[in-house]
């Protein structure tokens, strides 16, 4: 009986084995394929973050690529998210931390003829202390291929150092490490 299950039992380890190498080649496959995609999109951030001027809904004209500030957060967010919302207590007090050094623009999805009037009423009630431009055509979202908000795509004189996906903590200590070794 010993006999006739030790070729089973070899047979159920070198299937198992075979798995396990299979698995591990397409993860570092499916890795290597992200990471070129990633480096795409970088790419076209930076373009786009060279070329785009923007005018916040407070009138103000901004060329990215002229700002003094070296360090630049584009945050794509709108009224409705809930996500965004819970993250702007912490974009706010990291601005406070880094006026002068950082800059942060609110890119707003909201559509419709109200856009404006959300976005306005939307930085009253969360005290934000950065601009934000209406994006109500979705021509920004479209350049830099946002699909769902938050995202918050972070520039060091416009190279990307970091993007996000998703509900974010400005006030992270391994991002203000980032942050702060990029300002040196």
């Amino acid at each position: 009986m010993k006999n006739k299950l030790i070729p089973i039992l070899l047979f159920i380890m070198a299937f198992t084995g075979f798995l396990s190498t299979q698995i591990l080649w397409d993860s570092f496959n499916l890795n290597a394929e992200q990471v070129d995609q990633d480096k795409q999109k970088h790419s076209v951030y930076e373009t786009n973050f060279q070329a785009l001027k923007l005018t916040t809904t407070k009138q103000t004209t901004i060329q990215l690529s002229k700002l003094p500030e070296p360090i630049v957060i584009l945050n794509f967010w709108a009224s409705w998210c809930l996500p965004c919302v819970k993250e702007f207590p912490s974009l706010v007090k990291f601005q406070e931390k880094y006026k002068g050094k950082v800059r942060v623009i609110g890119i707003n999805g909201d559509e419709g003829e109200t856009a404006l009037e959300l976005i306005r009423k939307t930085e009253a009630k969360h005290h934000l202390n950065f601009e934000s431009v209406s994006d109500a055509g979705s021509s920004i979202s479209n350049q830099f291929m946002i699909n769902t908000y938050p995202v918050s795509i972070i520039f060091n004189r416009g190279k990307v150092i970091y993007v996000n996906k998703k509900i974010h903590d400005f006030m992270n200590p391994e991002f203000l490490t980032l942050i702060d070794g990029s300002l040196r």
